[in-house]
């Protein structure tokens, strides 16, 4: 029976905590977690990103990327030759997953369970989540926490500008699993 991995994907340094609960099979490469992550974080793939683990037997560590990068580079490993289960062995096993060098999302990827195979599911799944996703380039951590206390405060200087930028209609609070889900299958693994 196919091994499937219950993972938590969390964005650090975010307060409250912005997460995300998804199903992978162990088969499951990095190249497509890198997509599962964008899609399910609400991320546009439009900047760089990187996943650093720890090999499970060796402990060295050890970068991933995609192609390009690493042939551009040099450094790192093509995201396409590992799969999750070739790194992650164990239940709180983890990774990190870094999208944006400027803004520097960090993302700690870890194992909350292994599961057998549903009959009948399709994998991936997201089932489960908080809170919505920073917008593209608003400056990282920080600036995004900066962002959200000023568009609550009417009277801070900033507040105009973030509220435009924003486009009046932005929801820190909301993550809407059905369109996740919608959006995962709609993809194609």
């Amino acid at each position: 029976m196919q091994a499937i991995y219950q993972l938590r994907i969390t964005l650090k340094n975010a307060k409250p905590p912005i997460w995300r609960q998804v199903l992978v099979p162990a088969e499951f490469r990095l190249d497509q977690l890198h997509q599962l992550i964008q899609v399910t974080m609400g991320w546009h793939n439009s900047h760089l990103h990187e996943f650093a683990a720890e090999h499970p037997v060796t402990k060295d560590e050890r970068t991933f990327t995609d192609a390009e990068s690493v042939a551009e580079s040099g450094f790192g490993e093509d995201e396409r030759d590992i799969t999750i289960g070739d790194l992650l062995i164990a239940v709180d096993d983890k990774m990190t997953y870094v999208y944006d060098f400027g803004d520097d999302w960090v993302h700690e990827v870890k194992v909350q369970k292994i599961l057998a195979a549903a009959p009948g599911e399709k994998y991936p799944q997201c089932v489960g989540g908080k809170r919505a996703c920073p917008p593209e380039d608003c400056g990282g951590p920080w600036r995004y926490e900066d962002m959200l206390e000023s568009v609550a405060n009417p009277e801070d200087k900033e507040h105009e500008m973030f509220t435009e930028w924003l486009g009046g209609d932005f929801d820190a609070e909301k993550f809407d699993l059905a369109e996740v889900q919608g959006l995962i299958g709609d993809s194609k693994w």
